[in-house]
């Protein structure tokens, strides 16, 4: 059965909110509130950090430890694993996700990105509750060196409250390492699309998980605003990966936004 522990109100209807109001005069700052409020919480309320450490060479990023293995776990992972592949399957070709609801996040990606997440905001919004391997929230692309994207996966989320035992019911921790985006700035508006293109004197991105801002002040200087966590926890799984061991590997590509290719590859879904 599916974890389904119950739920305060969810961030989308937050930023459901948070878009009706976009349209009223002088509700600027309001709305740019709710949406951060949406999308981030409290270091205080990250209840699973306990069991985590900082992500290696990343100031933005947590990563749960890998548990001893228990009982019944390697079974829940492959039905997982099957399951998963057997529903993503039909977006082979990207356009077929996008055509689903699927969109890409970053909206432009950077050349030098190798994976990119395309996000589905519905399907998303209910892993707040419950994960569901025939709709996942997520999709993962990688590029293929020959101008395109194919298939490697796809990522699950959780709520950034969630405990250790919530995101074991999802993904057992004694097979995959869950990761928590912490310490990023962002644009004040949001929204702010100049803002976000912004580079720092060495060419760094100014905001968002790939600049080096990783501080209040930091972020303070930039006229952004500083969130604890974004979005909540994420697993990657990597049905499509060439090496069977990268399949669970929560580090696969993570260096990805320097053009480097640390993983080995995905092949063709089947």
């Amino acid at each position: 059965m599916p974890f389904s522990p119950p739920r305060p109100a969810r961030a989308s209807t937050v930023w459901a909110a948070a878009l009706a109001l976009a349209a009223l005069p002088g509700c600027a700052t309001m709305v740019d509130d709710a949406v951060a409020d949406a999308i981030s919480a409290p270091t205080a309320d990250v209840r699973a950090l306990g069991g985590a450490d900082p992500m290696p060479g990343d100031p933005h990023a947590s990563m749960t430890r890998l548990t001893r293995t228990q009982p019944g776990d390697r079974a829940r992972a492959d039905r997982l694993l099957a399951e998963t592949r057997r529903s993503i399957a039909r977006y082979r070709d990207v356009e077929d996700a996008v055509a689903d609801g699927y969109r890409p996040f970053p909206p432009e990606p950077t050349p030098g990105l190798q994976i990119i997440h395309y996000i589905h905001q519905q399907r998303s919004a209910a892993e707040q509750d419950v994960i569901n391997p025939d709709a996942p929230g997520a999709l993962l692309y990688e590029r293929d060196g020959r101008g395109g994207l194919r298939l490697l996966g796809a990522m699950y989320t959780a709520p950034a409250d969630a405990p250790l035992a919530e995101l074991d019911a999802r993904v057992p921790l004694s097979v995959t390492q869950w990761h928590l985006h912490q310490n990023v700035c962002v644009p004040r508006p949001i929204w702010d699309e100049a803002a976000w293109a912004r580079t720092l004197a060495g060419g760094e991105a100014a905001f968002g998980p790939e600049s080096p801002t990783a501080t209040p002040s930091a972020c303070d200087q930039l006229g952004g605003r500083f969130l604890p966590t974004a979005f909540g926890w994420m697993a990657h799984l990597n049905v499509y990966a060439d090496d069977p061991a990268d399949v669970w590997n929560a580090m696969y590509g993570h260096d990805s936004h320097d053009g480097m290719d640390h993983g080995s590859g995905a092949h063709d879904a089947h």
